[in-house]
């Protein structure tokens, strides 16, 4: 018991300062913040910020403007309602290829933390210099720099389904391409979160488009979620001002065959509203990569 307020503070102290910033910056992200994590508020929440969809997104045109045109919209937001996850959603392999290249020439920045910059070929000699293992690195991405992640975020199937989940116009918020690396020593307390279950508050109502860019197989750090817990939560997760949950206790309330690791080759993909719980696993064997597009309701200033 000791152990766990222990780690609460510090949870407190670390982002204390960052959410005051927030909320004195944006006020409605704080009030979203603080109400959407209890369900029924934040059901409310989606309701008031429902707004009329664009003809754009009505009268989509699938045909060669689309790297998709196989999908099925109406089964994969029947599913998304249902489990808060569709899998199956695969890059064609000269965009994969396109985004590799580009993934292998840009500069991240580790563990979570803005200040750690280093380029990819230069990762051990930035691990000596910032006296730390990585993790994590992390490039937010401008679109601009790479036209084939443009076209995924402009990809008319791809927002006809984000349109249809959140009742509303998208806007894209944040993508990102994330590599988790194999570690032997223990986690950075900046990182240590991503490697648990926990649900995010990005919005009422966000979901996220999300790529293996490389395999990922059984010890390659594979995404796990909590099929149907974005409907379905235990009253002390939405008073929890962690947010987060140990493995047993997601498995003994949801059940083993709601919990669903995510495994396949690179290009392999899918979609998740992030109120579910879900975690990231530390690679074992392999680094890993992935590319995450954020659609949300409403943007907010504070988060950039």
């Amino acid at each position: 018991m000791r152990s766990y307020y222990q780690s609460l503070w510090s949870k407190f102290k670390r982002n204390f300062v960052q959410y005051s910033f927030q909320a004195i910056k944006d006020p409605k992200w704080f009030l979203m913040f603080c109400v959407t994590r209890i369900q029924i508020l934040r059901s409310i929440g989606i309701l008031v910020n429902r707004r009329a969809i664009d003809q754009t997104y009505q009268k989509i045109n699938q045909g060669n403007n689309t790297l998709f045109p196989n999908l099925d919209i109406r089964k994969i937001c029947e599913t998304l309602n249902e489990d808060g996850l569709f899998l199956g959603i695969n890059l064609p392999s000269d965009i994969l290829q396109e985004i590799l290249v580009f993934s292998s020439s840009i500069k991240y920045y580790a563990n979570n933390n803005p200040n750690l910059k280093f380029s990819l070929v230069d990762k051990e000699k930035s691990e000596l210099k910032y006296q730390q293992n990585f993790a994590m690195a992390t490039h937010v991405h401008r679109s601009i720099l790479c036209p084939a992640i443009q076209r995924l975020e402009d990809d008319p199937t791809l927002r006809e389904i984000a349109a249809r989940y959140l009742d509303t116009n998208p806007i894209l918020i944040d993508t990102r391409i994330r590599w988790t690396f194999p570690v032997n020593d223990p986690l950075n307390e900046s990182v240590r979160g991503f490697f648990n279950f926990h649900y995010d508050l990005e919005d009422y109502r966000f979901l996220k488009f999300m790529f293996y860019l490389t395999d990922v197989f059984p010890l390659d750090g594979n995404h796990v979620v909590a099929k149907g817990s974005h409907k379905r939560k235990r009253l002390r997760d939405q008073f929890s001002l962690t947010r987060d949950a140990i493995d047993q206790d997601i498995l003994n309330y949801y059940g083993h065959d709601h919990v669903e690791s995510i495994y396949g080759k690179a290009g392999y993909g899918f979609v998740e509203d992030f109120y579910c719980f879900h975690k990231a696993t530390l690679p074992i064997s392999s680094n890993r990569l992935i590319l995450e597009m954020t659609f949300a309701m409403n943007h907010y200033s504070s988060l950039g």
